[in-house]
């Protein structure tokens, strides 16, 4: 199965913004941020300038929709019933809560490209340089949201950063650092233990029955981790994870849960453009003690901790950490 998950593969962006002006982020960043930057990428690409890419004959081969509005491809024999698939992308902001940003102050947003989306780092890149004088956040029409792009690095398996952008230039590398599944497999504690720790980052957003679940199980999880990274690798990939996903189903059934202690928050809500109303983004927040997870179950655990699982994955929730405790 490890060699399956190696076809997955995906870069570490991040973005270096230096304040300007005042920034406030309101309250889910994320989303603000990846409003901002699709907005702006729709402008520079878009050529027809309709309200919607629903009835555009170039969605399948436009940057913004490919990115922002994924279809399912019409000759693919997947989904094919579905108006969008999973995006190709995760943004979010690593190890910072502010959502407020004084001039000199320094938000560093980290971007995941998975599959076919790492060669559009430099279409990114120039939508977030055209928003240096729109801005971001509240109060642009004031003056607030202002910043300037400082650096683009690509964040390496193991830990450092190599710049990927010419600020002088304004010029993207065409080599970027790729990451695939058997570089995470470095930490042998981590997959030779079968009791493990599960700590949520942000909120976790599983549907069950067609509802988020308000409790967790684990092999809901399972199920969610199995169908995003399907779905990544069918649409993004352009490959075919063959899986024993019933096999795997039950593997997850037999998951003891030695401690629960996970709990519904309803978070920070976010403003739909294409809704016109506030939602609120809830989902679990905690950590739980899992006993006798298979082999199998912990390669997919350590894959769902990197490319987050669950809904609204873009904005950067449904990410969480795995590690490994003592028999």
């Amino acid at each position: 199965m490890l060699s399956e998950l190696d076809r997955l593969h995906w870069s570490v962006i991040q973005f270096g913004l230096e304040a300007r002006s005042f920034i406030d982020l309101e309250g889910l960043p994320a989303s603000v941020i990846r409003s901002a930057l699709g907005a702006s990428l729709r402008r520079m690409v878009c050529i027809t300038r309709l309200p919607d890419c629903t009835d555009c004959s170039f969605r399948w081969t436009c940057t913004y929709g490919y990115l922002f509005e994924t279809p399912p491809s019409p000759e693919g024999p997947h989904l094919r019933k579905l108006q969008h698939v999973p995006r190709p992308y995760v943004v979010r902001r690593p190890g910072l809560h502010e959502r407020q940003f004084t001039p000199g102050m320094m938000l560093t947003v980290e971007v995941l490209l998975i599959g076919r989306a790492r060669l559009y780092l430099p279409y990114l890149t120039l939508a977030l340089l055209q928003l240096e004088e729109r801005g971001l956040g509240r109060g642009r029409r004031a003056g607030n949201g202002r910043f300037r792009l400082t650096s683009v690095q690509a964040l390496q398996p193991d830990g450092t950063c190599c710049p990927v952008y010419d600020a002088a230039r304004r010029q993207i590398q065409t080599e970027i650092p790729v990451w695939k599944f058997s570089d995470l497999t470095a930490d042998e504690l981590l997959f030779s233990n079968s009791r493990l720790l599960l700590r949520t980052i942000t909120p976790l957003r599983l549907k069950a029955d067609r509802r988020l679940a308000r409790r967790f199980t684990f092999r809901v999880l399972i199920r969610s981790i199995l169908s995003r990274l399907s779905s990544l690798a069918t649409f993004h990939v352009d490959t075919t994870l063959s899986l024993d996903y019933r096999g795997l189903l039950r593997q997850a059934e037999a998951v003891r849960i030695c401690e629960d202690r996970m709990q519904w928050l309803d978070g920070p809500t976010r403003y739909s453009s294409r809704q016109r109303t506030r939602l609120r983004q809830g989902g679990l927040i905690g950590e739980v003690i899992l006993e006798d997870v298979s082999p199998e179950l912990r390669a997919l655990l350590r894959l769902g901790a990197e490319l987050h699982v669950g809904h609204s994955t873009v904005m950067g929730l449904g990410r969480y950490t795995i590690a490994p405790l003592s028999e």
